[in-house]
């Protein structure tokens, strides 16, 4: 067992009591249902016992509570790490069969539950992608995904579930309270899972496929406010002339729009998650664009290197992309307990990441010997670095823009 693996990981093992889960399904189900309008179709094609793998596309917070309140038995999701570090979150999650991942990095004591779930003929539930997405698109599904199916070799289920982006996204500070459908299909039997992986990962992709912005546009949000509010964790440049951290929610907050402090270029968000230019009014100048695009836009914008008077030790030829706001570096000796390793401003160049305190440069690590780069619930980038998790919570900026240019600077795709 790895040193990530503490003992918190092997407590509690015991399967979902079905006492407690009767009980507790009988007490919020039908509530779940009707506050959330989830609608389940075919949820019947999931059997109430035998084991199972069931697999959807990951758009949402609530995405394990509403697979779990659509189907007739306990599921056991595998659930970020981080949750595991709030104790009274963590215990609930257990309760109901939740077990700790390791986001973005093998987790060899994950794959172990996994396999014991199977052997007891458990429903383990699984998002492919491994993280929420930000723009409304599937992102890329994790490779192991795949040895795993085939590995297990026990029936493959999937939930699409449809709407749910524009119920709740990433970013949103607010839950938008919009009708959400979980679609269930049986993607394989045991004996019929396709020994070519890039046959199972197509298969997957197909039936995960966010269909979101394919949906029917909704009216326009006239009574709806605030939908533009923490848009600027998704559109951290002004999709104009690109100024970082450029875009600022104009208040009221019912007018749904962000305007840039730089070019004043404003942009109206409706419900259906697009964006267009508006003009002085408030009102949209041109066509509405689906919200990928725009963050798309953002995304592939040109990098322009800044000057700074603090003495970093940059080496020749060494560029400065990024400067931070103050703000801690926190480091994990030993799950669950991150401790504080320095206060100061963080620092992007194109070789490395820096941190600096008023002692001087805390931390250096070459892009090249970052890994598990991931953004966690909230505003906290999370890496690896020498072994060892670090994170850096970021309050009032962006956290995925950080996330992006590391890997756009390391030459990622």
């Amino acid at each position: 067992m790895t040193e990530q693996e503490s003992s918190l990981r092997l407590q509690q093992r015991r399967l979902v009591n079905r006492l407690f889960y009767g009980f507790m399904a009988l007490l919020f189900r039908r509530f779940i249902l009707n506050v959330f309008r989830l609608q389940p179709v075919d949820a019947g094609k999931v059997p109430r016992s035998g084991p199972g793998l069931i697999l959807a596309n990951h758009v949402c917070l609530f995405d394990p509570v509403w697979i779990y309140a659509m189907l007739r038995r306990p599921v056991y999701f595998a659930a970020t790490e981080d949750l595991f570090r709030q104790p009274l979150v963590g215990k609930v999650i257990r309760w109901f069969g939740g077990f700790p991942k390791r986001k973005a990095a093998a987790d060899l004591g994950a794959m172990r539950r996994i396999f014991q779930l199977a052997a007891k003929d458990q429903l383990i539930g699984i998002f492919p992608e491994g993280v929420r997405t930000w723009d409304g698109l599937n992102t890329p599904i994790v490779p192991g995904i795949v040895r795993l199916i085939q590995k297990l070799k026990v029936p493959v289920y999937v939930c699409r579930l449809e709407g749910a982006y524009l119920s709740y996204p990433r970013w949103a500070k607010w839950w938008r309270k919009l009708p959400v459908r979980g679609v269930f299909t049986k993607l394989y039997d045991p004996d019929t899972i396709p020994e070519d992986e890039g046959k199972v990962f197509d298969d997957i992709t197909a039936c995960i496929r966010n269909p979101d912005y394919d949906l029917p546009a909704l009216p326009p949000a006239r009574t709806r406010s605030g939908l533009a509010v923490n848009l600027t964790r998704l559109l951290y440049r002004c999709p104009n002339c690109g100024t970082l951290e450029g875009l600022k929610v104009t208040r009221p907050y019912s007018s749904n729009r962000v305007e840039c402090s730089s070019c004043f270029s404003s942009w109206i968000v409706d419900l259906s998650c697009r964006v267009a230019v508006a003009d002085e009014q408030g009102k949209p100048e041109d066509d509405w664009l689906p919200l990928h695009s725009v963050y798309a836009r953002v995304r592939s914008m040109p990098l322009h290197p800044i000057q700074t008077g603090l003495r970093l030790g940059l080496e020749e030829g060494e560029r400065l992309y990024m400067i931070s706001r103050p703000r801690f570096l926190m480091k994990q000796e030993r799950f669950p307990v991150l401790s504080v390793l320095a206060f100061g401003r963080a620092f992007l160049t194109d070789r490395r990441l820096l941190f600096r305190s008023r002692l001087g440069v805390r931390f250096s690590a070459p892009l090249s010997r970052i890994e598990a780069l991931s953004v966690d619930p909230g505003d906290k980038l999370h890496f690896s670095y020498e072994g060892k998790l670090h994170r850096i919570p970021f309050r009032n900026e962006s956290a995925l823009k950080w996330y992006d240019m590391i890997h756009r600077l390391k030459g990622d795709a």
